[in-house]
């Protein structure tokens, strides 16, 4: 965590980089660890309270991390605890076994995993992963993980050569974020995330950032006290087809939840009754269809010129894959004058065609989901998922557009190389809908003023916090797409208020099934 409050991801060589500019600029390596290890013996109390009384084994390994798991054994025997060291050396054999304090005949209460950092590579030795095991081998110890749980790979979040990780119930990360800690598997590994500022500051300029809860309340529009609806945004939301008339309500109907003061669905004329009646606050404007009562490439044109009257067009939801509607989808993209919010059938319009998504008059704000993604890029979606913080930037600067990759962690990318990984969301998301949602939701932040880049990042954290409000009330397997539309003035409300009121108390961020008071905080 910066000096600045904002939390980035880094990866081993940039954390690297960083501690090595930090103590070339005077700040001793026992410095940083002393600040490490004395920062997660507070975490510790902050997640468990007071270890007074309690066995503590810590188990070291030979490097860095070994040595920050040294200082929190000085300072739990300080505060009481009882404390037993395992230490082993670079031959994989216990160099010593050191009671700081003599513990009762019992199996340890929590078990501090100081055995690889941020820079493993390789298997973990056995007897290493032996000691681990043996520790941790009652139901009732308490697992902290230094910086990673031992044997994750800190750029991949997967299990490093031999298979062997030792799961966590708290991870104390030190300094910033790795990858492991947000991408899964390692995610689901690292238990609650704590992290500690020790005084290390980025040496890059395109390091990875978390969407934080104070990040995007500071980004979040505000309305005059004169305001009218005529200066809050205008959206076009574009979409809509025989039985596919549920996307382009939920997309209009979020875009007005998230502040829009005027939202218009363009939508088939034979559908626009229907559409027309599932909504009353959202106008509807019916347009020439195809014969499969779907947007019909006569009506590009028109849309075009529409557009010129507003600040926002969301393109995709419901549309369709009919080729005329392909067709009109391609051709709005390239003449739009607004900029425009591409989902669902919009994307699949330029499947095989990807080159066309740089010849455009405006911005572009793309929200594939893997599916989509391997349409347009060619790539499998094994592929995709093992390399989403890569592969989101590497296509965001390909295209010149704001790419949100969807998933667990969705990941928004400027064409400028910068990224968010977004903590909000939950399993009950995987339902039907939620795109939709979030385009509205884009869109609205478009409207208002919002750079693309900002917007996006922005409506994914929204969408995902009123999923996580909505998931408190109703559950993960009953939560459909419009419980999060219907809880999405909750979620910007809170985050209004987040920046006046210090009582707020924070949502739980990335969590981790089945522990829902999972997160990731900063201390």
């Amino acid at each position: 965590m910066s000096a600045a409050g904002r939390m980035f991801v880094l990866t081993a060589a940039e954390m690297r980089a960083a501690d090595r500019a930090t103590v070339l600029a005077g700040t001793p390596v026992e410095t940083l660890m002393e600040r490490a290890g004395a920062g997660a013996a507070e975490a510790i109390e902050r997640r468990f309270g007071s270890l007074r009384g309690y066995r503590a084994h810590v188990v070291c390994g030979p490097g860095n991390n070994g040595g920050d798991g040294l200082v929190v054994a000085r300072r739990l025997a300080a505060r009481g605890a009882h404390v037993e060291v395992r230490l082993f050396d670079r031959a994989d054999s216990v160099a010593g076994v050191v009671r700081v304090e003599r513990p009762p005949a019992r199996p340890a209460d929590f078990v501090i995993d100081a055995v690889l950092g941020t820079g493993a590579r390789g298997p973990v030795p056995p007897a290493w992963a032996d000691a681990l095991r043996d520790a941790t081998q009652e139901p009732w110890t308490r697992v902290i993980a230094l910086d990673l749980p031992t044997g994750l790979d800190a750029d991949t979040g997967r299990a490093l050569e031999g298979g062997f990780v030792q799961r966590a119930d708290l991870t104390v990360a030190f300094a910033h974020l790795k990858p492991a800690h947000v991408l899964y598997p390692g995610r689901a590994l690292c238990g609650t995330i704590d992290v500690v500022d020790i005084g290390v500051e980025p040496t890059g300029s395109d390091e990875i950032e978390l969407a934080t809860e104070v990040l995007v309340a500071a980004l979040l529009p505000r309305r005059k006290p004169t305001a009218h609806k005529g200066e809050s945004g205008r959206v076009l939301a574009v979409g809509g087809s025989a039985g596919l008339t549920g996307a382009i309500i939920l997309a209009a109907m979020s875009a007005l939840r998230a502040g829009a003061g005027y939202v218009t669905a363009a939508v088939p004329e034979s559908v626009n009754d229907a559409i027309e009646s599932a909504m009353i606050e959202a106008m509807t404007w019916p347009l020439p269809e195809a014969p499969e009562r779907s947007l019909g490439l006569s009506a590009a044109p028109m849309i075009v010129a529409r557009a010129r009257e507003v600040q926002a067009l969301a393109l995709g939801p419901g549309l369709s894959r009919a080729p005329e509607s392909a067709e009109l989808a391609r051709r709005i993209v390239a003449e739009s004058p607004a900029p425009v919010v591409l989902d669902a059938d919009g994307l699949n319009a330029f499947a095989g065609k990807s080159e066309l998504l740089k010849k455009r008059r405006s911005s572009l704000v793309m929200t594939p989901h893997l599916g989509e993604l391997a349409r347009l890029t060619g790539l499998s979606a094994t592929v995709l998922e093992e390399t989403r913080l890569d592969v989101a930037r590497r296509f965001a600067k390909e295209w010149g557009a704001v790419l949100v990759m969807k998933g667990a962690p969705t990941v928004v990318a400027s064409p400028t190389g910068e990224a968010t990984v977004n903590p909000t969301g939950n399993p009950g998301m995987a339902t039907i809908g939620m795109g939709d949602v979030l385009t509205g939701v884009i869109s609205a932040f478009l409207a208002q003023g919002l750079a693309p880049y900002d917007a996006a990042r922005a409506g994914v954290y929204v969408h995902g916090l009123a999923a996580d409000l909505a998931h408190a009330r109703v559950g993960t397997l009953g939560l459909v797409a419009g419980d999060v539309t219907a809880a999405l003035p909750q979620a910007l409300d809170r985050l209004s208020r987040a920046g006046t009121r210090s009582d707020v108390e924070p949502l739980p961020q990335m969590r981790c099934a089945p522990a829902a008071s999972d997160g990731i905080r900063s201390a």
